[in-house]
C-alpha cells in the first residue's frame, strides 16, 4: 500500500515494518522537548530513504492531493501530536495507533494519566480516523498489565509491541480487518495533561515520593531552582542529606545537580524549560 504516516519515535518498530513492505509517501512528525521519545531515529531512517519528511499541521487539501496525485491509499497515525482533518472523500482510509485501551483514555497522555490514576492495566487501541479524537470505530485492541516496577517508558515498549502485531495483522488482511471493525461502547470524557504540581519535586518530598513521580512522568517531570524551571532528564537517589531548601542545592555542572529532599538527595541531570 502507498502510506502517508504521522508519528514519532514512539511506535518506530511500526514505521519500520511499513517502511519495509510497503510504500511510505511521506512522514509527519513532530518535536515536544517534553517528551521521552522524541522523533530522531524515524527521521533519519526517512531521510535516508529519501522519505520527504513535513514538521507542522497537514490541511486537509494536502490529505486529498496525496490521493489525487500520489494515490495515497492509508494515512497512519501512530501517537501523532496533531489532530488530523479527516476528509468528507469516499477514497480516504484512516487508522489511529492509541496508547489506551479505549474508550478509557482518549489523551494525549494515555500512559502517565494511566499511572497517575494508578491503574492495574492498559493497552493499545487500533480504530479508523474519524472526525472526533479517539473515537473512531475500533479494528483491534490488546491489553497489558501495569507491573509494579514499570515506570512510563516501559509502557510505551510495551505498547510498542502489541501496537506492531495489530498492524502485521492489519495489512496481512485489510478488507477483513476493515469490515469488522466495531463501534466504541462508551463515550468516556478526555484526560487531560496532569497538573503541573503533580509533575513537580520539591524539598519537602522523601526520595521514593520523587521517584514515583518520575517514574509516572519520566521527563515530563519538572524541578524549579533558584526560580528556573527545569525538566528531569535523568534521575538517581543518594542517602546523604543536604538539607531541604534551595541553599542546600549543589550544581555539579550547568546541567546537574544535587537537590536535597527530607531524606537524602536527587541527583537529576537537566534541561531548561523555555516556555511554560
Amino acid at each position: 500500500m502507498k502510506i502517508v504516516y504521522f508519528g514519532s519515535d514512539v511506535f518506530l518498530n511500526v514505521f519500520e515494518y511499513l517502511h519495509r513492505n510497503h510504500e511510505i509517501l511521506a512522514l509527519y512528525t513532530y518535536h515536544m522537548e517534553e517528551d521521552y521519545f522524541n522523533e530522531h531515529n524515524i527521521v533519519r531512517l526517512s531521510r535516508m530513504s529519501g522519505i520527504p519528511v513535513r514538521y507542522g499541521q497537514i490541511t486537509e487539501d494536502e490529505m486529498v492531493s496525496y490521493m489525487d496525485k500520489e494515490g495515497c491509499e492509508l494515512f497512519l497515525t501512530a501517537e501523532y501530536s496533531h489532530k488530523i482533518p479527516v476528509p468528507e472523500d469516499s477514497r480516504f482510509y484512516g487508522v489511529n495507533l492509541h496508547s489506551s485501551f479505549l474508550p478509557e483514555g482518549r489523551s494525549y497522555y494515555p500512559i502517565e494519566c494511566a499511572m497517575e490514576r494508578g491503574l492495574a492495566c492498559s493497552g493499545v487501541t487500533m480504530h479508523k480516523l474519524v472526525k472526533s479524537l479517539d473515537r473512531g470505530d475500533i479494528l483491534a485492541q490488546r491489553r497489558y498489565d501495569i507491573e509494579p516496577g514499570n515506570d512510563s517508558v516501559d509502557l510505551y515498549l510495551k505498547s510498542g509491541d502489541l501496537a506492531l502485531a495489530m498492524v502485521k495483522e492489519l495489512m496481512e488482511d485489510f478488507d477483513r480487518v476493515w469490515a469488522n471493525a466495531g463501534p466504541q461502547a462508551e463515550k468516556l470524557s478526555y484526560w487531560n495533561r496532569p497538573k503541573r504540581e503533580a509533575l513537580a519535586l520539591h524539598h519537602g518530598m522523601t526520595a521514593e515520593e520523587a521517584r514515583g513521580v518520575y517514574r509516572r512522568f519520566n521527563k515530563m517531570t519538572t524541578v524549579c531552582i533558584d526560580g528556573r524551571s527545569y525538566y528531569v532528564d535523568g534521575f538517581a537517589v543518594g542517602s546523604v542529606l543536604l538539607g531541604n531548601d534551595d541553599s542546600h542545592n549543589r550544581f555539579v555542572r550547568e546541567d546537574r545537580v544535587l537537590y536535597g529532599v527530607a531524606d537524602g538527595h536527587l541527583r537529576l541531570d537537566l534541561a531548561p524549560v523555555w516556555e511554560e
